[in-house]
């Protein structure tokens, strides 16, 4: 029986570092659980960028809001004819509801700014007192937006930045991170000729961060990739058949990653949004 003794204590240590192994990745499976995310963007195309990401979080059970906050009204394009104006702004709301669907969301909280007005000083502080309401009612534990960048500069894009990191700055704890996508200068997209005006226009005119900032690189998987494209097809006043197969090109690189940098800044590489 001493003989034995050795082997059964072995055997119960091999049984509890099972047990122990199990319940570590039960953890980190349920570690974004109750957790919420606020996606907050200037127009109903504008969250393309992170579809992926918004997609990864919504099967992992994240409650997710994507707050869209001009109305479309101007963002006419040749292939869809649709008039500047509430019919544009009709359609623009549809795709928005259809993008929430596609990724099993929650429905669109549209702000109904006009386009190319944020500037206008009435706009700047009433948007101000919103995204603070927002934060109040929803109480997202992370914030999404455009870098300082505006992506590729978009007057519209980085006036939202500018105003949600405004508020952001102010609060205590809630919302704990604000993130801003962002694409690494060793990204050479620039270099990749499309077929499409609008997909070598995005192309060139991308504004990139420094990888070291980018310390949020949250990876994603083959589902994500599905849904994404599934989801872009919803923009379709947006972009001809053919600009859609670009835009998710653009968006869906070979790393299967999107890259963000935090408010805080971190010297340590996250693989978690909730991190």
């Amino acid at each position: 029986m001493k003989k034995l003794a050795p082997f059964i204590c072995i055997f119960l240590m091999v049984i509890s570092c099972n047990k122990e192994n199990t319940y570590k990745q039960a953890s980190t499976s349920s570690s974004s659980s109750g957790k919420s995310i606020m996606a907050i963007y200037s127009h109903s195309d504008d969250e393309s960028p992170i579809l992926p990401i918004l997609s990864k979080y919504s099967r992992d059970g994240v409650t997710i809001y994507l707050v869209t906050v001009t109305d479309g009204s101007k963002g006419v394009t040749p292939h869809a004819q649709i008039p500047v104006g509430d019919s544009l702004t009709k359609v623009r709301e549809d795709e928005a509801m259809c993008i929430t669907k596609t990724l099993g969301i929650n429905p669109p909280i549209l702000l109904n700014y006009a386009d190319d007005e944020l500037a206008l000083r009435e706009n700047i502080y009433s948007l101000d007192d919103k995204i603070d309401s927002l934060f109040k009612k929803y109480q997202p534990d992370v914030v999404i937006t455009w870098g300082a960048d505006g992506g590729y500069g978009h007057p519209d894009h980085r006036i939202v930045s500018d105003i949600v990191t405004e508020v952001f700055q102010a609060k205590d704890s809630i919302p704990n991170q604000l993130l801003y996508v962002g694409w690494p200068t060793e990204n050479p997209l620039s270099e990749h000729q499309f077929k499409t005006d609008l997909a070598n226009y995005f192309a060139e005119n991308l504004h990139k961060t420094q990888m070291k900032y980018l310390t949020y690189q949250i990876p994603y998987d083959e589902k994500d990739i599905q849904v994404v494209r599934e989801a872009i097809s919803c923009y379709k006043s947006q972009f001809t058949t053919e600009e859609q197969e670009e835009v998710f090109s653009l968006i869906v690189q070979p790393e299967k990653t999107i890259y963000f940098r935090p408010f805080f800044g971190s010297n340590i590489v996250v693989k978690d949004i909730f991190e």
